[in-house]
């Protein structure tokens, strides 16, 4: 992106940024749905933060700071591909070693079933983002809202639309029952 930093952040901020650096790149995960990206994503938001660190009021919540800045790149960029040209390139993938190569294992692989992963995966980013942050992340209501930019009412509208959504793929992929009865 070519951030250039004017000056160093005090130390004190390189640590307390840098802490949640795992937690970001979960969330960066959850957005690109790609490794790589989330890992530029996770770059690119620790950049801006260093960058506007003047702009971080100390003894604020910083996860909830970080969490809004690489929402706001996400954002930002999902936007300008929207309003790119699409390039198709047609290329002949049987000789392209990079096509060989194993995807790496999803982060949450161990903890969810490959359903819930499938059904959680399939909704919308802004419904995915809010039920992340709350339910993953343990971010309250109003800590999502200024992450997102959102009223408090629409992060509690779309962290209950997608749980809808996502019990209502389980049922019909007939993982759940309707009453949380797992079918085995």
């Amino acid at each position: 992106m070519g951030y250039l930093l004017s000056s160093t952040p005090p130390e004190e901020y390189l640590e307390e940024f840098l802490q949640h650096s795992g937690t970001m790149y979960h969330f960066a995960l959850k957005l690109t749905n790609n490794s790589e990206d989330a890992q530029d994503l996770v770059q690119d938001t620790f950049l801006r933060a260093f960058r506007y660190y003047d702009h971080y009021k100390p003894g604020t919540n910083s996860r909830s700071w970080l969490f809004k800045l690489m929402y706001n790149l996400f954002i930002n960029n999902y936007r300008r591909k929207q309003n790119s040209p699409l390039i198709e390139v047609d290329e002949d993938r049987s000789n392209n070693p990079y096509y060989d190569k194993p995807v790496s294992p999803d982060v949450f692989k161990n903890s969810f079933s490959d359903e819930v992963m499938l059904a959680f995966n399939k909704l919308k980013p802004e419904l995915k983002s809010a039920l992340f942050l709350r339910d993953f992340e343990g971010l309250k209501y109003n800590e999502i809202s200024k992450v997102l930019n959102i009223p408090v009412y629409t992060v509690k509208t779309r962290i209950h639309r997608a749980r809808t959504l996502m019990r209502k793929s389980l049922v019909n992929s007939g993982v759940y029952l309707r009453k949380n009865k797992r079918l085995t």
